[in-house]
């Protein structure tokens, strides 16, 4: 399984489409196997940006976003491609992806 996560200076992005980067972390057997960092080039745009990086994020083959917040745009993007999108609220990477595996986090509906 991997998960997306939109990052800022080490933490979780407040802003989907404009944040620097994304980290893909990879899980197996309930542990993270791998993180792989990614450039967002959609993030200095003036128009669409969330679009154009859920698009992004969709040829990465993940499964789920961990992210704070998301508009309705881009959720359904999301939607469309299968990927599912859980809300976190902490900035913190690694205690995302630990309540993630936990299940403590809720999805976006």
């Amino acid at each position: 399984m991997k998960i997306a996560i939109p990052t800022e200076s080490g933490k979780i992005s407040p802003h989907f489409g404009r944040c620097e980067k994304f980290v893909i972390v990879e899980i197996e057997d309930g542990k993270i196997k791998n993180k792989e960092i990614v450039e967002n080039p959609a993030s200095g745009g003036m128009h669409g940006v969330g679009t154009t990086a859920a698009s992004i994020i969709g040829n990465y083959n993940v499964n789920a976003l961990i992210t704070q917040n998301i508009g309705p745009k881009v959720y359904n993007v999301f939607k469309q491609l299968g990927i599912e999108v859980y809300k976190c609220n902490t900035t913190s990477i690694d205690e995302c992806v630990k309540l993630f595996l936990e299940g403590k986090l809720e999805k976006f509906e």
